[in-house]
């Protein structure tokens, strides 16, 4: 069997123009499993506030960060697609690597294509997204599970949804948070997250279990795609890994966005907080992310520093995220191989969870 792997991400703006941003929100503010509400309303909210009025503003943001080859996240990824294919070439293994975006060059719909025409009958879908969630996880699975329809012979598809507890990450966080982290020099540890709307987490709860606090002290087979639950999990994951005995450290939700509730403590209250303890060093790591971005880079390391400082704060220090880290890119490797050995994980049972 010929096989194949794809990194999938959300993707990134093509350029930090107006023009750039707004290409990508229109497939960004189409995608139901992201904006579940009235057809209607989106098309409203896409057309009459966000590319007009959205789209320039966040454009200014993107120009601080990026770099002279082009968005971080698009630098990163292509730098870890190319050592991935490398190390399997090395391996003397014939394994085709590429990336896949869900809303930006390369598309997912063309990197399928491509796949079918390379005759490809089996491949690996590997997300840089950790943790699972409907707005991610469940949306480029689905997009792939089409594509892969629209086949001649439909391939054969594995998914890896459990890259949060995958040893390899971990170990691959571990390494980064050792080389630039000393924790005597911080009161305390925020790992923050990428928030989501509760109602989100709830639509999900078959079992009507999620209370947003102790029921996500451990995945089971009921919080088995709770996206909370799982935060916390990496969180303790990487804690344990680490051997930290008295470190003062705390889960967090930042980017949340309109006027529904979504999952706490927000970053802004909880630094509040924690500046009222007199815990005024801190240090923030973000494993909801695999390459430092938009919301790593500007919101944490430049809006809510500031925030933090100026609100009592004496030292903010934001963790580099897993980026070009060469651990990092050896640790996708031995996940990818390991995964292609041994395909555990099916289309129909990751993609039916979101859907129904």
């Amino acid at each position: 069997m010929k096989k194949a792997i794809i990194l999938l991400n959300l993707g990134t703006p093509s350029e930090p123009t107006a023009r750039g941003l707004r290409a990508f929100y229109r497939h960004f503010f189409s995608d139901p499993y992201v904006f579940d509400f009235n057809r209607v309303a989106l098309w409203l909210l896409r057309n009459l506030i966000i590319l007009p009025f959205r789209a320039p503003r966040i454009a200014k943001d993107y120009a601080k960060i990026w770099t002279e080859h082009g968005s971080p996240l698009k630098v990163y990824a292509d730098l870890l697609q190319r050592s991935v294919q490398q190390k399997f070439q090395e391996s003397g293994e014939e394994v085709i690597v590429e990336n896949g975006m869900a809303y930006s060059e390369p598309y997912i719909w063309d990197v399928m294509r491509n796949l079918e025409a390379s005759d490809v009958n089996e491949i690996l879908l590997l997300p840089m997204f950790p943790q699972y969630s409907t707005a991610t996880t469940a949306s480029i699975f689905d997009q792939v599970s089409k594509a892969a329809k629209k086949w001649k012979k439909e391939p054969s598809l594995h998914f890896v949804d459990d890259l949060f507890q995958e040893p390899a990450f971990i170990r691959a966080w571990v390494n980064v948070i050792t080389k630039n982290l000393n924790v005597d020099e911080v009161d305390h540890v925020i790992f923050s997250y990428h928030g989501v709307p509760e109602k989100t987490i709830k639509k999900f709860d078959a079992g009507d279990v999620c209370e947003f606090g102790n029921c996500c002290d451990a995945i089971n087979s009921q919080n088995r795609y709770c996206y909370r639950a799982q935060c916390v999990q990496t969180t303790e994951g990487i804690v344990n890994a680490l051997g930290w005995k008295d470190v003062n450290y705390s889960v967090a939700f930042q980017s949340r966005f309109g006027p529904l509730p979504w999952l706490q403590p927000y970053l802004d209250e909880h630094m509040k907080v924690l500046i009222e303890k007199g815990e005024k060093k801190i240090a923030v790591v973000t494993p909801s992310f695999i390459s430092d971005c938009l919301e790593t880079l500007f919101e944490i390391g430049e809006e809510y520093k500031q925030e933090f400082l100026e609100g009592g704060g004496e030292s903010f220090r934001l963790i580099p995220n897993l980026n070009d880290d060469d651990i990092w890119f050896s640790s996708v490797f031995e996940m990818a191989k390991h995964h292609l050995q041994n395909p555990e994980h099916r289309a129909h049972e990751v993609v039916r969870t979101s859907l129904e």
